[in-house]
């Protein structure tokens, strides 16, 4: 089976939120925690100003800035950085602009670059893919827990072939 991604900076940022947030049990409980953050701390200083405005000590303000920039940093900054990279993913990087998908079943063979071009290729065994997550609108290919391939589902043909092809490969875990 063969096709080719024509990866968009959408589906890179997609992507990329959801291996950086929640790819994870971890990255889910702290992109969670980070939210609760951002939401408690300014909502306790209220509730405690206008209830207990004698009752607060010098250390809570330290600690509820610290807190809140934290959450902001973690939620709103880097969520702001990876909209960004994607937007300029496609200038920095043309060779993602289309890269060749070859699925056999021993492994992945990708070809990035114009079909003319010197392009650069990659043979990566089944055995090398971690493992393989379905979302709504693509597939994530784990190389390791920091390198993913995206695959959408727009690019692919015959979308049963490609889940069966999974299957012989053993996987298909969502």
């Amino acid at each position: 089976m063969q096709f080719t991604v024509d990866l968009q900076p959408e589906e890179y940022r997609r992507a990329m939120l959801w291996h950086q947030f929640a790819s994870t049990p971890g990255k889910r409980m702290n992109g969670w925690a980070a939210w609760a953050i951002l939401v408690a701390a300014p909502l306790t200083v209220v509730v405690l100003l206008a209830f207990a405005p004698d009752g607060l000590s010098f250390w809570f303000w330290p600690v509820a800035i610290l807190a809140l920039l934290y959450s902001a940093y973690s939620t709103l900054a880097v969520r702001y950085q990876i909209g960004r990279q994607a937007a300029r993913l496609l200038q920095t990087n043309p060779a993602l602009a289309r890269t060749h998908y070859h699925l056999y079943a021993a492994g992945v063979q990708l070809t990035g670059g114009e079909e003319g071009d010197e392009a650069a290729s990659l043979f990566l065994p089944w055995k090398e893919i971690e493992r393989v997550a379905e979302f709504r609108e693509s597939f994530l290919f784990f190389v390791t827990d920091e390198s993913i391939l995206i695959v959408p589902k727009r690019t692919l043909t015959d979308e049963t072939a490609f889940r069966r092809l999974l299957q012989k490969a053993g996987k298909t875990r969502r």
